[in-house]
């Protein structure tokens, strides 16, 4: 089932988020190998959840988690 990738997708963006904040798009691709599909998917899922915050660093798009 697609949702269960989803969410096994979305437990990889968060590990990596947790291990080095501050990351864009792009190394977020790296560090996961995740496909810019299942990538923004698994964003899309911690953004509805508020788990993550985007913001700009300059002229780069940035992601963090939110401390809760």
């Amino acid at each position: 089932m697609i949702k269960n990738s989803i969410g096994e997708n979305a437990g990889k963006v968060w590990k990596a988020l947790d291990e080095n904040s501050g990351l864009s798009i792009n190394e977020l691709k790296e560090i996961t190998k995740l496909d810019s599909n299942d990538l923004l998917l698994s964003l899309g899922w911690l953004s509805k959840e508020n788990k993550v915050l985007f913001y700009e660093d300059g002229d780069e798009q940035k992601i963090c988690l939110i401390e809760n």
